[in-house]
């Protein structure tokens, strides 16, 4: 104990972090203390390391294979370390492969090709070489991963194996951003910039993140800020009026102790999609981002970081399509595939999106396990006003707000792990609560309505200021929850993996129109257990069980087609896979195939009275089963080929559709109940595929040419649960060149260069009297970056 005491009075810790010379982290690198060989310790995967060394020591030594081993001065107790690749005259011959790509799905860092999860990562060099500056953008390179937005900015579609967004309702993906989970899914249409890591993990993952991870988890890593000053001004323009600028400034107001960085964007579009009778371009928007984030280092263990994250969007908006006149019965209703007719409303809609979160975080590497503390707010705010009706004549108008306010205090405690330890967990607790609104109003035409029904034209139009409320509710959903999770390896290539989520939730419903007030609780758990066997050191093999939640709600008033509340839905998840690299890691092929049977899934409808009542309900069973793989290859150093193909097969087990007889009388009441089992559930996109290239080449010491191209193709899609209106296949292509002249960057790209036309969405109305329903998708769009660096 005396020699234990005198060693901790004579040491000190050294903290740091190993990158190359391209800024990417290197895990397992050795760092010894200089003239004491037995002392040294190795980094983890995000390059971090940690060593205790004596209170004299003036040096430690760095090395890594394939680089040039080197001694670092102990200048500060926190140290960012650059190493150089060895010089190898073997390097125009010898082609190397990947690199790991680190995963944080289980919250801890580990090689993605070592998960037993379907997980797709990609670093901060990848992001910028393709061009990633969004969710969707990200999405559009993974299998059986869809993203679609409609009506306004925060309303996504996003969909994963089957399993999709439902509009008013909670995401089926958990979004988290450096530890803090985002509660509203209209933060999905966030810019991303600045990013170290970017990931997508699929399957239910709410053992881990939480209610609402029923097919998935996106992982944002941001960058840290670095001793080192470095600045980096934007400049880009496109065609329909495409203009932005950004600035990317981190550094240190004092060395090793206190950092800085501070990123804003701003982007205005002019648009592409004309509005024929007004002569107007509908999908124009201007676009604020900036993010603030300062972090302070106590000492090499213990830091605090704060971040404030804002944007906000100013758009057009609810620019629906329908037949050319709907006063014209020898005109069908609008067909799924008829993409002719472009918007000719007449109110030219608007739209506001903003959201805001405010995070501090606690985090502390402790001996033998690391803890992490996540306290946050986020709000955010979501408004349109525009066409009701569609058309060139004026009936009304409708708005929608939709608010959320959301705390959140998370702990989380983690053990510390390396390719020699046996058990592995993660532990932590949540407290959230959140508070919602949202109303939906109609606006009448007073020329029409109180003028005998008579004049419907759209330049005698006069609205009234009093609206007709559809939907005006407060809720309120308090959560506490606790998880565990636990690896365990049983053998040297065998693991066993076991954790689960206990979620309690209070859920408070009060309508403003019928001044009730329903409270409702349940008692979730979210149990997750895999195997996974080590073939080799290039083969893994997996099989894994979760159960997903995603909370149920309430609806503004019963109507015929749902209930006053809908259903929690669940999922149990089976799925077996198969990851494999050849050839030094130059050929990464991976493989699952999954079972997804449902409990009570959710569907969004709405019945069309004056004002609209919107809705979700349930059917009672589904099943979705599918097939994904992946293939990535390194042809040379400087010619990267990927591919990946998903396959959904998704049915309707146990489930009945209340549809509209008599709509075009305009009664809401007459219906008739159809049996759907048997039936595709609807967003279930029967197939994916993606192929692309990645290319890059030296020109000079710190000059580089290179070029990216996607193909991202989607198969058939139901609209409706009656199977009578689908979304044939269509496929997009991407593509951009980079051009890096020492500090000088310039990028030529372009986004569905071939113009394909397709529908974001498409609402079957016809069943409710009126003609059906698409929303447009955005045109070619072209464009020029242009960045500096200092």
């Amino acid at each position: 104990m005396t020699t234990l005491l005198a060693f901790g009075q004579n040491s000190k810790d050294i903290g740091g972090k190993i990158f190359d010379e391209t800024g990417n982290s290197l895990p397992g690198a050795s760092i010894v203390e200089k003239g004491n060989a037995a002392n040294g310790v190795t980094s983890d995967f995000n390059g971090d390391f940690i060593i205790k060394v004596a209170n004299d020591a003036t040096e430690i030594i760095v090395s890594y294979l394939g680089y040039q081993t080197k001694t670092v001065k102990i200048t500060s107790d926190n140290l960012t370390i650059v190493l150089k690749p060895e010089a190898n005259q073997l390097d125009v011959v010898t082609i190397k492969g990947f690199s790991s790509v680190s995963s944080k799905a289980r919250v801890r860092a580990q090689a993605i090709q070592s998960l037993p999860e379907t997980t797709v990562a990609v670093n901060a060099a990848t992001i910028e070489a393709s061009g990633i500056d969004n969710i969707q953008s990200f999405t559009s390179q993974i299998s059986n991963v869809t993203f679609t937005e409609a009506q306004q900015p925060g309303i996504n579609f996003l969909t994963v194996r089957g399993i999709s967004q439902i509009r008013n309702a909670e995401s089926p993906v958990a979004v988290v951003i450096d530890g803090m989970t985002l509660p509203d899914a209209s933060a999905m249409n966030m810019s991303l910039y600045d990013i170290e890591l970017l990931e997508f993990v699929k399957g239910p993952q709410g053992t881990l993140y939480g209610k609402n991870a029923i097919a998935g988890a996106i992982n944002i890593v941001t960058k840290d800020p670095t001793n080192k000053n470095k600045t980096k001004v934007m400049l880009n323009a496109g065609n329909g009026g495409l203009f932005g600028a950004g600035i990317s400034s981190s550094g240190a107001f004092v060395k090793s102790k206190l950092y800085y960085s501070v990123n804003a964007r701003y982007n205005k579009f002019d648009g592409l999609i004309n509005n024929t009778f007004l002569n107007q371009k509908v999908d124009f928007s201007n676009e604020y981002n900036i993010r603030a984030k300062l972090k302070y280092r106590f000492n090499p263990r213990w830091s605090a970081t704060f971040v404030q994250d804002n944007f906000k969007v100013e758009a057009g908006g609810n620019y629906y399509v329908t037949k050319t006149d709907i006063f014209d019965p020898s005109i069908p209703v609008l067909a799924d595939d008829d993409y002719s007719s472009e918007p000719f409303g007449d109110i030219l809609g608007d739209s506001e999106l903003s959201n805001s979160l405010s995070s501090f975080k606690l985090e502390g590497a402790l001996e033998k396990a690391k803890f992490q503390s996540v306290t946050s707010f986020n709000a955010t705010r979501r408004y349109y006003i525009g066409e009701n009706d569609y058309s060139q004549y004026a009936f009304s108008k409708v708005s929608q707000q939709s608010d959320s306010d959301t705390f959140s205090q998370e702990f989380r405690l983690t053990s510390n792990s390396s390719e020699d330890t046996k058990l592995n967990y993660t532990v932590g607790t949540l407290y959230q609560n959140s508070n919602r609104y949202l109303n939906t109003s109609t606006f009448l035409n007073r020329t029409y309505y109180e003028g005998g029904f008579v004049d419907a034209s759209a330049e005698n139009a006069n609205y009234s200021t009093d609206p007709l409320v559809g939907n005006d509710d407060d809720n309120t959903i308090q959560t506490l929850a606790g998880f565990g999770f636990v690896d365990y390896k049983l053998a040297d290539k065998f693991t066993v993996s076991a954790g689960v989520r206990v979620d309690y939730d209070k859920l408070t419903n009060e309508s403003r129109i019928s001044n009730t007030s329903i409270e409702n609780d349940i008692t979730v758990w979210q149990p997750k257990f895999s195997l996974a066997y080590e073939f080799s050191k290039t083969v893994l093999g997996y099989a894994n069980y979760g159960r997903g939640y995603r909370s149920g709600g309430f609806n503004s008033d019963e109507t015929v087609k749902f209930g006053k509340t809908y259903e929690p839905e669940f999922t149990n998840n089976y799925e077996i896979g198969l990851k494999t690299s050849f050839l030094n890691n130059r050929i990464i092929f991976n493989n699952a195939f999954y079972i997804i049977d449902f409990e009570n899934q959710q569907q969004y409808t709405f019945i069309p009275v004056t004002p609209a009542v919107l809705g979700i309900y349930n059917f009672e069973e589904s099943r979705i089963s599918g097939f994904e793989t992946e293939l990535k290859f390194r042809a040379t150093n400087n010619l990267d080929f990927f591919a990946s193909l998903g396959f959904n097969d998704g049915e309707i087990k146990k489930g009945k559709y209340n549809r509209l007889t008599n709509a075009a009388a305009f009664d809401y009441e007459t219906h008739e109940e159809v049996d759907v089992s048997g039936n595709t559930s609807p967003f279930t996109i029967e197939s994916t595929f993606q192929i692309g290239a990645n290319a890059n080449f030296e020109l000079a010491e710190k000059s580089t040419l290179g070029f990216h191209v996607n193909v991202d193709s989607r198969g058939t899609q139901y609209w409706d649960p009656l199977e009578e209106y689908q979304q044939d296949p269509y496929t997009l292509v991407n593509a951009r060149v980079n051009l890096k002249l020492n500090k000088f960057g310039v990028t030529v790209w372009s986004n569905n260069i071939f113009d394909t036309k397709f529908n974001t969405e498409f609402f079957p109305t016809a069943e409710f009297g009126f003609s059906n329903l698409r929303f447009p998708n955005t045109p070619t769009t072209v464009g020029i970056d242009l960045s500096y660096t200092f």
